[in-house]
């Protein structure tokens, strides 16, 4: 397994609401988990079948519970088994009633048949700045990949820490963090930028919004192009 999904110990999940979602997103990549990162994910959220993409805790899925008592099916996709137990524990904890589908599968290979075309959203959360290489071949790859999931009016939304270009200015707790994580593997994000990021959403979807806030690439993508698996082959 990848250093970036073997982390993801239980114990280490004990401690990823702090360390990450409270700690690092508000003091190392400015980005605010309440204010900016789960008001984004409930606004994209789909109301009848979520593919959420690197489970982590559940958190964004717990905490929009409301709307997804509506939502008859979400899709936890992880390669770390602890990720999807958690994930689904904590969101039955929270109250959700509908069906979860728990999928251990790599991203970087195309999506089983029976999820393709299925989900009004997908969410990548935190998943990208974690995959090893350069955005311009993760990127095509994985957005491809997951495309293929999303119904015809769907849409692919999510957040990634870059690492450098225009606009991303990492303060001295960010560039300490970036160096040990990169250098344990737990990122591939040093030479990400939000150009690379935009150019891979708009390879296959028609409707791209990216939007920058601290080092974070919060981003929306619509109208799926056709066959995309295909063309990332």
């Amino acid at each position: 397994m990848d250093p970036s999904a073997r982390i993801y110990s239980r114990f280490n999940l004990r401690l990823y609401d702090v360390v990450v979602l409270v700690v690092s997103n508000a003091w190392a990549w400015r980005c605010s988990t309440t204010l900016t990162l789960l008001p984004f994910f409930h606004k994209n959220l789909g109301e009848s079948a979520h593919l959420d993409v690197g489970a982590g805790t559940g958190y964004y899925l717990a905490k929009s519970v409301h709307p997804l008592s509506k939502t008859g099916n979400v899709t936890l996709l992880d390669l770390n088994e602890a990720t999807l137990n958690t994930a689904t524990s904590r969101l039955r904890h929270a109250g959700y009633k509908g069906t979860i589908d728990e999928v251990h599968h790599n991203v970087f290979q195309p999506l089983p048949e029976s999820l393709r075309g299925r989900f009004d959203s997908v969410s990548l959360f935190y998943v990208l700045h974690c995959l090893p290489g350069r955005m311009e071949d993760k990127g095509p790859k994985v957005l491809a990949n997951l495309a293929d999931g999303l119904r015809p009016d769907g849409v692919l939304y999510g957040a990634t820490i870059l690492g450098r270009g225009q606009g991303v200015s990492h303060n001295w707790l960010g560039r300490r963090l970036m160096c040990l994580y990169n250098k344990k593997g737990m990122f591939g994000n040093a030479d990400d930028t939000l150009d690379e990021l935009k150019r891979a959403l708009e390879r296959y979807f028609e409707q791209v919004e990216v939007k920058l806030v601290g080092v974070v690439a919060l981003f929306e993508a619509r109208r799926p192009k056709m066959k995309c698996t295909r063309k990332a082959s």
